[in-house]
């Protein structure tokens, strides 16, 4: 069989592509195109129009890219990482069995809007093409896969996809990549927590620190890592543009103890995967996904956005049982294992192509 992988390259999406070329690349029964949307050019002709807006810009190099894709065909099936660039390729969709994988629908994103300044059309017409053209998109689509059941019943309610279109694939992640030593209770000395995230306002940094600072200052350590400027304190270690699964990351999380992400809005978190695959238990809003990453009181806490004192209370259970907090961390590893591995994502993705590209050799045959 012949599949095209079509790839968004944008923030932690890009990890996730990366994650999956390497995959599917190894498997032997198929032919396997691939092509990277990243909707820009260095010195491209596109983006050195004059006039055009850079959404249009944006989008007219996807569709290049896109194209590029498609006339190495024809193909059994396409596989799109994300919806966007399937929303350009309508055509492609009709005449090859589709499956579109995303984090996030539409609808979803715009609640958000307010956290990763994400603007919203404020025109009804202009909202109301947008919701027309992605709702065309999930129903063209043979197979609408959702990270999470967050993401697929979004699928169902907000744009009117069958549900026997749908299902469940998580992200993968190389969970052999983050295995740390042998962790033990190391009594004796500060209980070390570590945060990562880029944005760190949008990730509840500033609400980690102030309660850091309030409750446990002196008693326990504090890692950050983000690219935003936040200033070293005693007890605090500020960590700058660390490399996306490098050296120097796998360290910090394997010195820690615990993982903690406050966040105020996300879909989906990697970073939270990465410290399950480290032995971490993990500390996490209540938010997106996030319910079903974090299986709370067995792989780590659940708390409600935006709330300190929920917080200050989970990061001192753990840090008041350092045992129970190994016993969390390996549990999370065994989760990261059976649900985020890779090559397990991988498979199911190949079920899934297989599966509707078999029924389009039927249809046709």
């Amino acid at each position: 069989m012949r599949f095209c992988f079509f790839a968004e390259r944008q923030v932690g999406i890009g990890s996730i592509a990366g994650v999956l070329e390497r995959q599917v690349r190894q498997q032997s029964d198929v032919d396997v195109t691939w092509r990277d949307v990243t909707y820009y050019e260095e010195g491209g002709g596109i983006e050195r129009m004059p006039l055009l807006p850079a959404a249009a810009k944006s989008a007219l190099r996807a569709f290049q890219q896109t194209g590029e894709g498609l006339r190495a065909g024809p193909f059994d099936a396409l596989f799109f990482l994300t919806h966007n660039p399937a929303v350009l390729r309508h055509g492609a969709l009709k005449r090859t069995p589709t499956c579109v994988w995303t984090d996030v629908t539409p609808v979803q994103l715009d609640r958000l809007a307010w956290a990763y300044e994400h603007p919203v059309a404020t025109s009804p017409l202009v909202r109301s093409l947008k919701q027309a053209a992605v709702a065309r998109t999930f129903r063209l689509a043979e197979r609408c896969l959702g990270w999470s059941s967050w993401t697929t019943r979004s699928f169902i309610d907000d744009y009117g996809v069958g549900p026997e279109k749908t299902a469940v694939v998580a992200p993968g992640i190389e969970v052999s990549h983050w295995a740390a030593p042998p962790r033990e209770a190391r009594e004796g000395r500060p209980f070390k927590f570590v945060f990562v995230g880029g944005h760190f306002e949008r990730k509840g940094g500033k609400l980690l620190l102030d309660v850091y600072r309030q409750r446990l200052r002196d008693r326990c350590e504090l890692s950050i890592i983000t690219r935003d400027e936040v200033p070293e304190e005693r007890g605090v270690r500020v960590h700058r543009n660390l490399v996306a699964g490098s050296d120097a990351l796998r360290t910090l999380l394997h010195e820690a103890d615990a993982f903690v992400l406050p966040t105020l809005a996300d879909c989906h978190s990697i970073a939270s995967l990465e410290a399950m695959a480290s032995g971490l238990p993990v500390v996490l809003t209540r938010i997106g996904a996030s319910s079903e990453i974090v299986h709370d009181g067995r792989s780590g806490l659940l708390i409600p956005p935006a709330d300190g004192a929920a917080l200050g209370d989970a990061l001192e259970r753990l840090a008041a049982d350092r045992a129970g907090a190994l016993a969390m961390g390996a549990r999370g590893l065994e989760l990261a294992k059976r649900d985020f591995d890779a090559h397990v994502v991988a498979g199911k993705i190949f079920d899934h192509l297989r599966a509707i590209a078999s029924r389009g050799k039927a249809a046709t045959g």
